[in-house]
């Protein structure tokens, strides 16, 4: 058992709503980000949509990085490193149905709800991560879990690559 087997469960939902091992999905990340969110709140629906625009905006970038291949044999633009995020879901929705919709608006994987609850995984993360505000972004270290920033919605930019606008931090006044 790895040790995001540990904090996470075992399975992870993908995209299409199927279970798939989680050591599977997190093997050789250098970092795991731990997206806490709730279809309820409304500063994470806000949230949200802007990271899954960077989240895709990386992607993207690395389609286009590793098509790059200079004529003097090199590899591209992509250095190897760019590449190994993921975000993981951390429902703190208790309805089912309203977890399950929110899910369906992101592009990354998600702790099955079940596990969420059935395995206390939600509130033993909340408990580990002093989880106090939702949305919170948590950056791990994707070796051996370490965390590397708490305050990764204010600091994701520093991590995904591409063109995406940036999340706001409250309102401006001027």
């Amino acid at each position: 058992m790895t040790k995001f087997d540990e904090l996470l469960g075992p399975t992870l939902i993908n995209g299409k709503g199927e279970e798939v091992p989680t050591s599977s999905v997190l093997e050789g990340k250098k970092y795991v980000m731990l997206y806490f969110s709730a279809h309820w709140c409304p500063p994470c629906r806000a949230f949200t949509p802007r990271l899954a625009d960077a989240y895709n905006a990386h992607i993207k970038y690395l389609e286009n990085s590793s098509k790059v291949d200079g004529s003097d044999g090199s590899a591209g633009l992509n250095d190897g490193n760019d590449g190994e995020i993921e975000v993981i879901f951390i429902s703190l929705d208790s309805v089912l149905s309203e977890y399950e919709h929110y899910r369906s608006t992101m592009p990354w994987y998600s702790v099955p709800h079940s596990n969420l609850w059935q395995l206390n995984i939600k509130d033993d993360l909340s408990k580990k991560y002093s989880i106090r505000t939702i949305p919170t972004l948590i950056i791990l270290n994707g070796e051996g879990g370490e965390v590397v920033t708490r305050n990764g919605k204010g600091e994701y930019s520093a991590f995904f690559k591409g063109d995406y606008q940036l999340a706001s931090s409250g309102c401006s006044i001027s």
